[in-house]
């Protein structure tokens, strides 16, 4: 199989993926509905939109995102959205900490995905009064590890805190003490040493004289690394 072919059934199959999880939250969405659970019938409604958003955003802006996201995302919002419908939360052993690992995968790719769509953004755009465009935006790898490494921390620590307060104001059981707390970071840290190596070995596959926005756009670059780059403002500008 040739490496066109293999990249277009890569693509249907996250489409196929993409669809069957929209079935299981129709299915989450009754369950919450025969059970009684209204406040929590919203979420399978939510996660529906969610998991449309980035084939919108591929269609909108064609652009080809990076393989995977469109199936990490429905997989983190169905792990959150059954774990409270269904109770696996509380049943289920060790339920939350996978819930964790699988949703720093998903937001680390999210953050990702928004580097490379800056970068794309630099690049297509004209600056007014210039006859070329200008790249001011540049990514290095180390830069956007430390972006997302810092990132996920914060969010991790958050959410801790958030479930924290949530039980504090509603009397729930969603944080069981500091146990729990520390075992729940670490399944971020696991899902933040994924999300590093995935985005290392991504960024390995950029071309000599080809940019992050490289891996939003594909194939459909043609052959743009053979015409001379834009340079920065402070090498170059050009007169009115």
């Amino acid at each position: 199989m040739n490496g066109n072919g293999s990249v277009y059934n890569a693509r249907n199959a996250e489409i196929v993926i993409a669809l069957v999880f929209e079935l299981i939250f129709i299915g989450l969405y009754i369950q919450s509905i025969l059970i009684g659970d209204v406040t929590r019938s919203l979420w399978p409604l939510i996660a529906i939109i969610l998991t449309l958003v980035p084939f919108a955003f591929e269609w909108k802006d064609k652009v080809s995102l990076p393989f995977g996201l469109k199936m990490a995302v429905p997989f983190a919002l169905f792990l959150h959205v059954a774990g409270g419908i269904m109770r696996w939360y509380w049943e289920v052993p060790f339920f939350d900490k996978l819930a964790h690992v699988v949703s720093a995968i998903a937001l680390g790719l999210i953050l990702f995905t928004m580097y490379q769509y800056l970068d794309y953004l630099e690049y297509v755009k004209k600056r007014p009064f210039f006859k070329k465009r200008i790249r001011i935006f540049r990514t290095q790898e180390g830069d956007v590890l430390a972006g997302i490494i810092v990132i996920l921390v914060i969010f991790g620590l958050a959410w801790e805190f958030s479930e924290y307060l949530i039980d504090l104001i509603y009397l729930t059981t969603y944080n069981f003490g500091l146990v729990d707390s520390v075992t729940d970071f670490l399944g971020d840290i696991i899902g933040l040493l994924i999300v590093i190596y995935l985005v290392h070995q991504s960024m390995e596959t950029i071309p000599p004289g080809e940019h992050l926005d490289y891996l939003l756009l594909g194939n459909t670059l043609n052959n743009r690394s053979l015409t001379p780059d834009v340079l920065p403002i402070a090498e170059k500008t050009e007169s009115l």
